[in-house]
């Protein structure tokens, strides 16, 4: 008994008691959080990574579509065929005759856009062409574990293509000082064109508002412009007037990445909608504006830089 009462004072002396039943119930809670917290966001970054995967392939294949234009005088396509595929249409083996290839984005990764899939085309010079005009397009790339978590990527008039306006760097031109002018520049060089390339979107920037297609003729909604820019993160806004024949409840129809404020309002001889985006996608979307008698009327947003 000595022995034994001796040894648990040693042991109390020492702090050598167990957890109970509610430290160790703590402990198993706070490892739980962190094990959920760390799985998600480990979800998260491969999302990110399979976008990023995804992007560089679709830039490396319209490099090499571009590039093949070039070569061989003639016109190339890059074109997606939904949101998360597309062709590419180039010579792909080095014969002389062009091929079509379909690529798929990785697992869960797809267009952001719900206005039009994009289509590149790059003619003999390496510039993008739309019915004979250079223009630029814009997209964005996003996965469905954030679908407000993307890139964005535009393909220049010029046919340069940048992912989150990261810029391609030019290389310097070494030359040698002393060299005789004439013999170092050639001043006889000219560069022939007759006009500058057109940098605009590739889209209807008219500005010209329309009548709703449907609808009853006793009920017709207009709207001020069918087409509006506005930058991107909430950099600027955009403002559309919708009129209604009769007064009418209007509902704004728009994807999660703009912001519409009303969302809805009657509407009589005109109010108007502002028009926001709240993250980083770039690229064509679409808000589709509804009256209650039936009339709707699709306006396109170009998110732009």
């Amino acid at each position: 008994m000595i022995i034994e009462r001796e040894i648990a004072t040693t042991r109390k002396q020492s702090g050598e008691s167990g957890l109970g039943l509610t430290e160790l119930l703590i402990a198993v809670a706070i490892i739980a959080a962190i094990s959920v917290v760390a799985l998600i966001n480990l979800k998260s970054a491969r999302a990110s990574l399979r976008v990023q995967n995804s992007v560089r392939q679709l830039a490396s294949y319209m490099e090499k579509a571009r590039i093949d234009a070039v070569r061989r005088h003639t016109t190339t396509t890059v074109t997606f065929t939904s949101l998360t595929s597309y062709t590419v249409n180039m010579d792909f083996l080095n014969t002389g005759s062009p091929t079509d290839r379909t690529f798929n984005f990785e697992s869960g990764v797809q267009i952001a856009n719900n206005a039009e899939l994009p289509k590149i085309t790059f003619n003999w010079r390496g510039r993008t062409i739309t019915a004979g005009t250079a223009c630029v397009t814009r997209f964005s790339v996003t996965n469905d574990t954030n679908p407000n978590d993307g890139l964005s990527v535009d393909v220049s008039g010029s046919g340069d293509v940048t992912v989150e306006n990261q810029q391609p760097t030019l290389p310097n031109v070494p030359y040698t000082e002393g060299i005789p002018a004439s013999s170092a520049v050639r001043s006889g060089t000219v560069v022939s064109g007759t006009a500058t390339v057109d940098s605009s979107p590739c889209l209807d920037v008219s500005g010209e508002g329309v009548p709703g297609e449907s609808g009853p003729p006793q009920c017709e909604m207009h709207v001020s412009s069918t087409s509006v820019p506005v930058r991107k993160n909430g950099h600027g806004s955009a403002s559309v007037l919708v009129s209604v024949s009769v007064s009418s409840g209007v509902v704004a129809s728009y994807p999660s990445n703009l912001t519409i404020t009303p969302a809805s309002q009657t509407v009589s001889t005109g109010s108007s909608f502002l028009i926001q985006s709240n993250n980083n996608f770039t690229g064509p979307f679409i808000v589709t504006f509804s009256s209650q008698c039936g009339s709707t009327i699709p306006v396109k947003v170009n998110v732009t830089n």
